[in-house]
């Protein structure tokens, strides 16, 4: 009876220790970027809040390698609405990952610095396969021009702010963005989002 109580005592405090530290792990990754999710598995909850940390801090870092790396090439499509929900003439549309390789290259050479804040948790619905994912979150990103430089107009930096709905993908046990659907917010929805 003691030894089975005692196994019990252990048994108890060794799935405390293990759900601790799978809440501390969850806290650690991307600072909070991850928490419970709509019955996701935890690690496909992990695996994909890490493609998106990949994605946010590549174009925060500049970096044209790690962002890219974050997207599957083959099958890709980024989606803008440019932020006119019900006019699709002028959306923005790309399907080959060398065009979207060379925007984050065109913005990355323009700003100095980029941040990018998300929403945490994402909404994610996952499959029933668990091979296919709708990642939905709101973003606000801002780039400053180099000093003493400007825009058109005399602007040192730029502001947008919208939704994202991914469509991440698993291949060979791997996650991806498969595609971006950006739906950005025109000024005043921002001015309304932000009480402006």
């Amino acid at each position: 009876m003691f030894r089975t109580f005692t196994t019990l005592q252990n048994t108890f405090a060794s799935g405390i220790l293990m759900s601790g530290v799978f809440f501390l792990l969850i806290s650690l990754i991307g600072c909070g970027d991850v928490e419970k999710v709509n019955q996701v598995p935890p690690e496909e909850l992990l695996a994909i809040n890490a493609v998106l940390k990949q994605w946010r801090e590549g174009y925060e870092l500049e970096d044209v390698d790690t962002y890219i790396k974050a997207f599957w090439a083959e099958g890709f499509l980024y989606v803008s609405d440019m932020g006119t929900d019900g006019d699709k003439t002028d959306d923005l549309e790309f399907d080959d990952i060398r065009d979207e390789r060379e925007s984050a290259a065109h913005v990355f050479s323009q700003f100095q610095d980029i941040e990018i804040e998300l929403s945490v948790p994402p909404e994610i619905e996952l499959n029933k396969e668990s091979n296919r994912a709708e990642v939905r979150n709101h973003y606000r990103i801002q780039g400053f021009v180099a000093d003493g430089e400007s825009l058109e107009g005399g602007y040192t930096g730029w502001f947008a702010e919208g939704d994202n709905l991914f469509i991440f993908e698993k291949r060979n046990n791997e996650w991806r963005i498969a595609e971006w659907h950006d739906e950005a917010f025109n000024d005043e929805e921002i001015r309304i989002a932000n009480n402006l």
